[in-house]
Formats: structure tokens, sequence, C-alpha cells
């Protein structure tokens, strides 16, 4: 119990305050380009985070959040393959927007070129949304 009282005393946030921050700017995101309808049909397994559908077009746009230490994990990497491969009944691509922190930008477009999701000739249908550090004198948002 001290020695993770110990880790988490150095870093700046905790992974689910981290998590809540990047969910936060990656909904700000989506409904600064129109999407803000929450798409309340049924999803398959896994689901994503944040599901939306734009009300001028109709498009779907899933969104997820990655931590540093999400780069690592196999279940990271299954939901991440998952989630880029779906597709609409009409066989259309889904948007999959990613938000990730400044510091795991590269981390996160060399995994995603290593799974084949996001390459030079494929991959437009994902998007990495990159999110600055939390200003040091904000207050979490309850």
């Amino acid at each position: 119990m001290q020695a993770r009282q110990r880790r988490s005393a150095g870093s700046p946030m905790t992974d689910a305050a981290a998590r809540a921050f990047l969910r936060r700017q990656l909904e700000a995101h989506l409904c600064s380009l129109g999407y803000s309808c929450v798409h309340a049909r049924r999803l398959a397994l896994p689901v994503p985070q944040i599901a939306r559908v734009s009300p001028m077009r109709g498009r779907i746009a899933y969104g997820e959040t990655v931590l540093r230490r999400d780069l690592q994990r196999r279940r990271c990497h299954e939901r991440l393959l998952n989630l880029s491969q779906r597709r609409t009944r009409r066989r259309s691509t889904i948007q999959l927007f990613i938000a990730v922190a400044e510091r795991d930008r590269q981390g996160l477009e060399a995994l995603l070129e290593r799974l084949n999701i996001q390459n030079r000739i494929r991959g437009g249908h994902v998007h990495v949304v990159t999110v600055p550090p939390a200003a040091a004198g904000a207050r979490p948002r309850s």
C-alpha cells in the first residue's frame, strides 16, 4: 500500500484523473467538429468510451483515451484494433478519435503503425488528438 502511495505521490495526476481530463478534452474536440448527439443504438463489444453522431451528416464517431501505461497493454491494443476495423451497416468507416497526452503522441503513433491501424496508405479514419498538459492552477471539474 505504501509503495503504491509513493509511486502516485510523484505523479501530477492519477490514472483516473488523467483519463477523465483526456476524455473531457476529447469530448470538447468532438463537439467542435459537430459530433454532438450521443449515439444511443446498441453497440458491439467492446463499447467505445465515447460514441457520438453528427446530426448534420449522420456520421458516427468513436472516442478513446490512451495513457502512457496503456501503450504497453495488450488489452488496449486489441481495443484499438477492434474499434478501428468497425464499419457501419452500409460498410463505411467509423471515425475513431484517440486522445493522448502530448508526451505520449509519438509512442501512440508508433503503436498504431506497428498494429497496422494507421500508415501512409490507410487509416484516414483514425485521428490522434494531442492534449496539452493541464494548467498547474486549473481545478478539476466535479
